[in-house]
């Protein structure tokens, strides 16, 4: 090794890792075993449905040509058949596709094998509860609750409603006994005043009755 020579950079691939945690691995496009027999399956049904359009079925559909050209009718069958076959592979990998049939099984697998784990290193060796065990109040009240539930938010809104119903009737009645009582003592000053009026004009009834003779005679006398 020559001493004019610089040191190596270090490559990129070699650079002291971030402390930032790594990224989630990419879910992979090949088929996983969910995917494999989602295929598997659809390809038997496919042959399974192709088998069924036999040539016997398909000549019976043409009888005349059946009768007259066997061989090209045999031939345009076995062309129809595969033909169809292609199509409808060509669709289910269109369908496929287009709703990322893949992937998500793939994420289901994913999910499955983490909740395995997940089972598997929790270290509950109790198995879980079976509903048939429970004692009846039990199973009454987990069937019953949510209804119980439901029903007795609706009663409190009710409730509610109610109350509030009825402390606005309250103010109402309030302001209406308020307007009474005014009204009661407008009634009882005016009553007064006419009692007082009644004794005045009782005072003063001699009187009157005095100047009422009077006038009385004068005009009997100019008569």
């Amino acid at each position: 090794m020559t001493t004019g020579q610089q040191p190596p950079a270090p490559e990129p691939g070699r650079m002291e890792s971030s402390p930032s945690p790594p990224p989630q691995p990419p879910i992979p496009s090949t088929p996983g075993p969910r995917a494999q027999a989602l295929t598997t399956l659809y390809q038997k049904t496919l042959s399974a449905t192709l088998s069924a359009i036999s040539y016997d079925a398909f000549a019976a559909c043409f009888p005349h040509i059946a009768a007259q050209a066997p061989a090209a009718l045999k031939a345009y069958h076995a062309v129809f058949v595969e033909r169809l076959g292609g199509l409808a592979l060509d669709e289910f990998q269109q369908i496929l596709l287009e709703k990322n049939v893949v992937r998500n099984l793939n994420e289901l697998e994913d999910i499955i094998a983490s909740a395995r784990i997940r089972k598997s290193t929790s270290g509950t060796s109790s198995p879980p509860v079976q509903p048939h065990t429970l004692p009846p109040p039990e199973l009454l009240t987990a069937h019953l609750g949510p209804v119980r539930n439901s029903q007795q938010s609706l009663l409190n809104a009710g409730i509610q409603t109610i109350q509030s119903q009825n402390a606005q009737l309250l103010e109402r009645i309030k302001e209406q006994r308020k307007e009474i009582e005014g009204l009661r003592g407008v009634l009882e000053g005016m009553v007064r005043d006419l009692e007082g009026a009644g004794v005045a004009v009782g005072e003063q009834g001699p009187g009157l009755s005095e100047g009422a003779r009077e006038v009385e005679e004068v005009l009997s006398g100019r008569g």
